[in-house]
């Protein structure tokens, strides 16, 4: 596998891709819109932007291996929607590389926006007629982390957390390290979903958040609503028969303790 071009090469995801495949010695190349990204020495940069389709086409030129990262949920019809159009659009299809999406566990279930937004990439992909694989993974432990973190800042004495959620998420790192595999293997259309060891309640994940962390709060369950909060009561990110990650909550909460 030679001359992979990683979009949203900066982000969390990209970044842990990025860093995995410099551990093993890979030739790695990111595309971004930055005018001087940080990123580690021996990674290549092509400057481009998928909205507006700039350098695309240069930046794909020596690319064998795309994998495809760059997602904005709160702006997806520009970075998703278009920006996979316009990468599309600049592949030259007398050398079209290996495309790995990254999609979400839960497409196709629900009407939320964000959902809806990163299916209709999936078709994209898959009318192009460019050589794809396309993993859905449930949430990153650091959605879940961030989240409790936000509940905790917001100053008052007592937490309300939203009541009804449960979550199967996965370490970061072992989605990145199933990206880098499929990466390597030829083109499979659609796999099954890449979910976490463990199905567990917000409210059980805020509790060991608290003792890992040593924190002392007092705190209770509400039925606070929006579409997100929503969306993660209706089980749609659940999938038992594909626990496939091995890093548990626990293991990911003790490590960043151990970094705090």
């Amino acid at each position: 596998m030679n001359n992979i071009l990683i979009t949203g090469g900066t982000g969390l995801l990209g970044s842990e891709i990025v860093r995995q495949l410099l551990v093993q010695g890979k030739q790695v190349s990111i595309l971004s819109s930055q005018i001087e990204p940080k990123v580690a020495s021996g990674v290549r940069v092509f400057h481009g932007n998928l909205v507006t389709g700039e350098g695309l086409t240069g930046a794909l030129k020596e690319a064998t291996t795309v994998i495809h990262c760059a997602s904005n949920p709160r702006g997806f019809q520009d970075t998703d929607i278009i920006g996979t159009k316009n990468l599309l659009k600049a592949v030259d299809f007398r050398q079209a590389p290996h495309l790995v999406y990254i999609s979400i566990a839960g497409v196709g279930k629900t009407a939320y926006p964000y959902y809806v937004a990163k299916e209709r990439v999936e078709e994209l992909i898959h009318e192009s007629g460019v050589p794809y694989t396309i993993l859905r993974t449930t949430q990153f432990y650091q959605f879940v982390y961030n989240l409790i973190n936000t509940a905790l800042a917001d100053g008052n004495d007592e937490v309300i957390i939203p009541n009804g959620m449960s979550f199967q998420p996965v370490d970061l790192s072992e989605v990145a390290a199933k990206l880098i595999s499929i990466a390597s293997d030829t083109p499979a259309l659609l796999l099954p979903e890449f979910a976490g060891p463990e199905i567990m309640t917000y409210e059980n994940m805020f509790t060991r958040y608290l003792g890992i962390f040593n924190i002392t709060r007092n705190w209770k369950t509400g039925p606070i609503t929006n579409p997100r909060f929503d969306l993660f009561r209706s089980g749609v990110n659940i999938f038992p028969e594909h626990a496939h990650g091995k890093i548990t909550w626990e293991n990911f909460l003790q490590k960043h303790a151990r970094q705090a």
